[in-house]
């Protein structure tokens, strides 16, 4: 287990009594809120600290990943809590539920309060409950406070429902419910056909491990340092410039700005999908398409 203080992002051992959140935490959308929140408010209730305790993404290995362990970590952050401990999952796997309790939660962490979903699962092989989890800390001396399912549009919010609608193209209604999915990574030397064709282009690849969003062109934007730009993005294999067995690309128009990018690491937010991605039949089709769907994504954003 590795502990780190949010604020100074150092590895650090938290001394005293912890109020504990648990729970994977990959989105941080509103069931993640309501937990994080009940832990914070309870930590300064009882003046403690407080730590949300979680895993490496091995543990959500072949799923995708909403947020990276990086992003995750940072998410966690903004809601003002004091410290995360990321467990390799390896090291759990195998305790029984009291064993986790004892070991872990009193021993390790010295929790004498615990945050979790309604659907919290842990012990050998997640046997156990949230309600199991009660009675066995309640054991102990401490105490459970159980966040009840949030819904939307009658739909559990879980991290499964974001990664399908992520995959499915429809992350404009992810923003009801969580910040904008994300891509945050290097940018890389392209071929400079966007910009030959009158729309200057940074490409990315999608970080190992996350989820892959519908193919297609999306309406986002662009952090550069302090400022945000608006964008379009184009996921996919670039048919028009690249042809056949090109590999999987980020490319996104950054409008309004023109500076070179190479090798920055940058995050694009996605805000809307708009269309499919289309092999047009000329260089010119291309363009006038591009300038289309940049005025509909200014107009998304107010500009007009």
């Amino acid at each position: 287990m590795t502990v780190y203080d949010l604020k100074t992002m150092q590895i650090t051992k938290p001394q005293g009594s912890l109020a504990v959140a648990l729970g994977t935490f990959d989105g941080c959308h509103l069931g993640h809120a309501s937990v994080l929140q009940n832990t914070f408010y309870k930590a300064r209730e009882l003046k403690i600290k407080s730590l949300v305790y979680t895993f490496d993404t091995s543990a959500l290995k072949g799923q995708g990943l909403v947020l990276t362990l990086e992003e995750k970590i940072k998410a966690i952050g903004k809601f003002g809590i004091d410290y995360v401990a990321i467990e390799q999952f390896d090291n759990v796997r195998n305790l029984g539920g009291e064993e986790f309790v004892n070991s872990v939660l009193k021993e390790q962490l010295g929790a004498t309060f615990v945050s979790c979903g309604y659907n919290y699962r842990f012990g050998k092989n997640a046997s156990c409950t949230a309600e199991n989890l009660v009675e066995l800390f309640e054991k102990v001396g401490g105490s459970v406070q159980i966040s009840p399912e949030i819904t939307y549009n009658n739909v559990p919010v879980s991290s499964t429902l974001v990664r399908n609608k992520i995959k499915n193209g429809e992350v404009e209604e992810l923003l009801s419910y969580m910040r904008p999915y994300s891509i945050y990574s290097m940018v890389e030397r392209g071929k400079g056909m966007g910009k030959g064709l009158g729309f200057a282009t940074i490409n990315q690849q999608i970080p190992k491990g996350k989820v892959v969003p519908k193919t297609g062109v999306y309406i986002t934007e662009c952090e550069i340092g302090e400022d945000v730009y608006p964008a379009i993005t184009n996921v996919g294999y670039r048919p028009t410039t690249d042809g056949e067995n090109s590999r999987l690309n980020v490319e996104t128009h950054i409008i309004g700005f023109s500076k070179d990018l190479y090798s920055s690491y940058l995050r694009v937010n996605f805000y809307k999908y708009l269309r499919e991605e289309i092999k047009f039949s000329s260089f010119e089709e291309l363009r006038e398409q591009v300038e289309r769907d940049k005025g509909t994504a200014l107009e998304y954003f107010g500009f007009h």
